[in-house]
């Protein structure tokens, strides 16, 4: 050591001899004090340990010196190892990194967000800095060819998403393929080609687990992040579904190397009985949990057995947990940490699901469901305590707690809200329109029903029964479009919600001055529905309660009803009313050369009560129902709207969408279009549509 080494030197070299042997033996070395009496000329007279000698494997009954060459091979290769070490924690670290100043831009546009929407703050930087990042990163989507939606669901993904998803899978890849420096004479390993498969299989595993906490976090409901950003659970959960698929990727590079690496340093024979070791199956295991996890949770997978994917999800996350631990206690001590903060992430979010559940579900409250066979829609009034705090836009989620799958909890958007108060109790009652699909919707309809199990049973008759429900809530973005001079809805099928809730909002007597007070004027809705028995529900249980309080407002609604579906038209529609004459697509397998009518028909309801769709007055307020054959062309319509308005002052509007993935990249686009028109300021809001 004295010849290649200082006092110093040698002092720290035995320090960590020491700790590397206390911590992978349980012994200590004996101190460097009992050969620092050797002398120069008992070292001249030691024979020369080479590099030939090692390779060969040559033994010594007595102490041996080590030749420069020897040593500079065994100098380079463990500067070489701890220098990899290093590295691969540092990328790991990047990644985690990243996500930081991902979620710190979210929170410093936030609070942008809020700057520009208090007048104390406002100023005209501001204005253009926030108008710039919706204009041009945040609103419009990847690829603007419509056609794109239907092959690719990431071509409707908002642009700044799509840039950080991207810069997030290149930095990943990136740090994964560079800095190596692989070399010959390596002590440690007997070919190059190893030590690649080595450093390359190690890094990569280190960057797996580095992203496994931030991809539990933003799975989470109870993600504090989403307050901080002010972003929707949809974006969180896109980030989550792309770290996983990066880390799948990552542990299968890291189980492809490391098997390659063991095979060749070991020998087929040698290798194989590796799988009889309790840490190499469990990290079997994990990594094959993991990429069978990201392969099912594919959208086509999730929409088609929603129920299923949600229980082999949660089964497979707890299973990677388990089996990583069992690999890490033997083969990564240090990155066993990685895996708390996952059991955190998920004991946080349960007790703050369980509190939610607690703090506003009243136990001896029923519920009451109400179906609709000819809107096919259910209508569920579940009761909370009094004093939630609701905003138009939110969403809870609805357990079935005397379902057979009564663990099961399904988002559904706030329709309407009602503040009751009697000699017995007082409480609130949350509404929700939801839409039938197979699963929980499906066997509650089958609960309400009560009989058979066909098709044509249920669809023979509606019903309305009490129901043990709970909800869990609410959650989501909250926006307020009544600061702007007019607003406009795009709203596809049940996304009508979203409409009926903010309506409520503004319409609501104790908070209706505030609001009208702010400068509405006009309000448009554009709804495509293709089931016309939906809108007739809507009308009955909504629309119908507009008009009665529009009468005492000085506002201006007008309905744009578009019936997209011809399938039953002539039966349920029969009564002409006024012209259209906005344009509009023809729809379904309608040719180019279709011509419209010159009028449109409105429907005669299930009571023969007759709604004509000519302009209706109600006292100083209005509200005009127009329908439509075809499907909207939204950009014309909001165009055109705008240039309508008056632009003294500006044309301030607020354009809020909730739809299919097809017209929710229209609304984008539309947004990107609208924005470009002098003087427009426009207040953007999509609601999210499928869960």
């Amino acid at each position: 050591m004295r010849t290649y080494c200082s006092a110093d030197e040698i002092l720290e070299g035995w320090k960590g001899l020491d700790q590397s042997c206390e911590g992978d033996g349980g012994v200590n070395i004996l101190p460097w004090s009992i050969v620092d009496d050797v002398t120069e000329a008992e070292v001249s007279s030691w024979p020369i340990l080479t590099y030939e000698d090692r390779q060969a494997g040559t033994s010594f009954n007595t102490s041996a010196s080590v030749d420069q060459t020897l040593f500079d091979f065994a100098y380079t290769t463990m500067f070489d190892w701890d220098n990899q070490l290093i590295t691969r924690k540092h990328y790991g670290y990047a990644t985690v990194g990243f996500w930081g100043l991902v979620v710190l831009f979210g929170t410093l546009n936030n609070i942008l967000r809020h700057l520009t929407n208090s007048s104390a703050f406002r100023s005209a930087f501001t204005n253009k800095l926030q108008g710039f990042i919706l204009r041009y990163l945040a609103v419009p989507p990847v690829m603007k060819n419509k056609q794109m939606t239907r092959f690719s669901g990431f071509s409707t993904t908002p642009r700044l998403c799509a840039i950080t998803i991207s810069a997030f899978f290149l930095i990943n890849i990136v740090l994964m393929c560079v800095d190596y420096h692989a070399f010959e004479h390596n002590l440690y390993f007997t070919q190059k080609s190893t030590q690649l498969w080595r450093y390359i299989g190690d890094r990569a595993g280190v960057m797996a687990i580095n992203n496994l906490p931030v991809m539990w976090l933003f799975a989470t409901r109870n993600n504090f992040l989403l307050w901080a950003t002010g972003w929707d659970f949809a974006t969180f959960n896109m980030f989550h579904r792309w770290i996983a698929r990066a880390c799948g990727l990552e542990v299968f590079v890291h189980g492809m190397c490391v098997c390659i690496y063991q095979n060749l340093e070991l020998g087929t024979e040698y290798f194989l009985l590796l799988w009889k070791n309790t840490d190499w199956f469990m990290a079997v295991i994990a990594a094959s949990s993991i990429i069978l996890t990201c392969l099912l949770a594919s959208s086509g997978i999730r929409n088609a057995v929603y129920d299923l994917f949600l229980i082999v999800h949660q089964g497979f996350s707890c299973l990677i947990l388990i089996a990583l631990w069992y690999h890490l206690m033997v083969d990564g001590p240090d990155y066993v940490v990685f895996i708390w903060p996952c059991v955190a992430v998920w004991s946080f979010d349960r007790l703050g699901r369980i509190l939610r559940l607690l703090i506003w579900n009243k136990v001896t409250a029923y519920s009451s469901a109400e179906y609709s066979s000819e809107a096919n829609v259910i209508l569920i009034k579940a009761r909370v305590r009094q004093g939630l705090s609701l905003s138009p836009g939110t969403y809870f989620y609805v357990y079935g707690w005397r379902s057979i799958k009564f663990w099961e909890s399904h988002p559904f958007t706030l329709s309407g809200w009602n503040e009751v108060t009697t000699d017995e109790e007082s409480y609130t009652e949350l509404i929700f329109l939801v839409n039938i699909r197979d699963g929980f919707t499906s066997r509650l309809r089958r609960q309400l029903l009560h009989h058979g199990d066909s098709e044509s049973e249920l669809a023979a008759s509606s019903a309305m029964r009490k129901v043990t429900l709970s909800v869990e809530g609410p959650y989501g973005t909250s926006f307020c479009p009544w600061k702007s001079e007019s607003a406009i809805f795009i709203i596809g099928g049940a996304g009508i919600t979203v409409a009926t809730s903010f309506m409520q909002q503004l319409l609501d007597s104790p908070r209706s001055d505030k609001y009208l007070k702010s400068g509405i004027k006009t309000i448009k809705i554009v709804w495509a529905v293709r089931n016309v028995g939906l809108y007739q529900f809507v009308r009955e249980r909504y629309i119908s309660t507009w008009e009665h309080v529009l009468k005492s407002k000085d506002i201006e609604l007008s309905l744009d009803i578009y019936l997209t579906s011809s399938s039953k038209l002539n039966d349920e529609i029969s009564t002409p009313t006024e012209h259209v004459s906005q344009p509009f697509e023809p729809s379904g397998d309608t040719k180019s050369d279709f011509s419209p009518p010159s009028s449109v028909k409105a429907e005669i309801l299930t009571k023969n009560v007759l709604y004509q769709g000519e302009s209706k007055q109600s006292g100083d307020g209005s509200l005009r129902t127009t329908f439509h054959h075809g499907r909207p062309r939204i950009s014309d319509i909001v165009a055109s709207h705008v240039g309508a308005l008056d632009s003294s002052g500006g044309k301030n509007l607020a354009l809020v969408g909730c739809g299919p993935k097809a017209m929710a990249h229209d609304i984008r686009l539309t947004f990107d279009d609208v924005s470009k028109i002098p003087a427009a300021n426009v207040h953007f809001h999509l609601a999210p549509f499928g869960w």
